[in-house]
């Protein structure tokens, strides 16, 4: 396969995990062949990625070149996204009793605000007759400016959201590469279109926190492109205190550096990491916080069926795999969960650092968007706005590999 084929194969893997994850939900009964048909575009997308030339950034020259030519698209999607967003926010109110993620990470800042940090992750009493603060630092330090200014907090999952789109934009090669660099634009357009327009089915501007968590995946898959050790460390460390989708990752990424004889990165990596979850959590909040953190897993059964009782549609009605385990199998499926976001990535850095005949390239990339392509699969509650960070990770990938100028077309590689 030469490698606009593979190229090719990348772009029409992307095209149809980004349909099936938008629009495809719309087909309603259909949901379960479209969860099965969107982990397989994820699974080809991940082959796909090993058969490309080793991504790379751009030189500079390059991004100045076709930046006057991208900020006026940049600028419309704001301007977009301002009009679509206010839109949302004034028609559905930040209610505790219906999502109380952003009220309860409100409380939060409001106790760090006031000096009270070995108390922000005291129980709420006004919350649910008292409920115990669930989210790691962050995911809600972010919001202390709208806090603190008394601002609706959801701006900050939008603004955090055209980051995002921003950096893709901005990487994305759209002269001199055929229909490569258009391709993904259309992509990235149809995505955001979904995202702003179609609230009503995913929540994600409204209810949810996941433009924040979109956003430091976006930039940890950036910093493994870059091969910077700090900061892959850094932005591992802002996934892990948002989200711990990606934890099946570290141990195979660490496995990578010792397989490449680059201990140096491995122990920057792994000091990063280390440093930034004890400057950000341990520290400020305590041992105790540490403690919570660490029994919250085995809550998730528990929650995971009172959503079976009393919202069934949150499994029929978008991806994953829960759907198939049913509402009385729901231990199996966390379990499931637990084994294979361990096991499975593992196994895949193993199995192709093992396979030089091939020369695979860009494992440790393929091994990082495998990971959370099996974890979103078999979480406990797939709430559809979750299943936004592998598609911000597939286009944030997408961008370097379908360009001219990525590397040098070398030799055929068999797949």
């Amino acid at each position: 396969m030469n490698l606009n084929g593979r190229k090719n194969l990348l772009i029409i893997s992307l095209a149809a995990e980004t349909v099936l994850g938008t629009y495809g939900l719309l087909l309603g009964k259909q949901s379960a062949v479209v969860s099965i048909l969107y982990l397989l575009a994820g699974l080809v997308f991940v082959y796909s990625v090993l058969l490309l030339p080793s991504a790379d950034f751009p030189k500079f020259r390059v991004i100045k070149k076709e930046f006057r030519f991208k900020l006026p698209i940049v600028m419309v999607m704001f301007v977009l996204a301002y009009i679509t967003a206010s839109y949302w926010l004034d028609m559905i109110t930040l209610d505790p009793d219906f999502a109380d993620m952003l009220p309860i990470m409100k409380v939060m800042n409001e106790r760090f605000l006031h000096g009270n940090w070995k108390q922000v992750y005291d129980t709420i009493p006004e919350i649910w007759n008292g409920t115990s603060p669930i989210y790691l630092p962050a995911m809600w330090f972010p919001y202390l400016p709208a806090v603190a200014l008394q601002l609706d907090m959801r701006w900050v999952t939008v603004i955090a959201l055209l980051f995002s789109f921003a950096i893709l934009i901005m990487n994305i090669q759209l002269r001199n590469n055929r229909y490569f660099g258009y391709g993904l634009l259309f992509l990235a357009a149809l995505l955001f279109w979904w995202l702003f327009s179609r609230n009503d089915v995913h929540s994600l501007i409204t209810m949810s926190e996941e433009g924040v968590v979109i956003f430091y995946f976006t930039l940890l898959c950036l910093a493994i492109i870059s091969g910077n050790a700090w900061m892959m460390g850094i932005t591992a460390c802002l996934c892990m205190l948002s989200r711990y989708s990606m934890i099946g990752w570290l141990t195979p990424c660490l496995i990578y550096f010792a397989a490449q004889k680059d201990f140096r990165k491995a122990w920057v990596f792994s000091i990063a990491g280390i440093t930034g979850f004890l400057l950000f959590f341990l520290i400020p909040f305590g041992w105790k916080s540490m403690e919570q953190m660490i029994k919250l897993p085995a809550n998730y059964v528990g929650f995971a069926g009172k959503v079976w009782e009393n919202t069934p549609e949150v499994y029929w009605l978008n991806l994953g795999v829960a759907k198939f385990f049913g509402p009385h199998h729901i231990v199996a499926l966390h379990r499931t969960l637990i084994v294979t976001s361990f096991t499975i990535p593992l196994l895949f850095m193993v199995f192709c650092l093992s396979q030089k005949k091939w020369r695979w390239q860009n494992i440790n990339l393929a091994c990082f968007k495998l990971s959370l392509l099996v974890f979103y699969q078999f979480i406990d509650v797939p709430y559809g706005y979750l299943f936004f960070t592998c598609s911000f990770v597939s286009f944030a990938m997408a961008a370097f590999f379908l360009r001219y100028d990525t590397a040098t077309t070398g030799a055929e590689i068999v797949g």
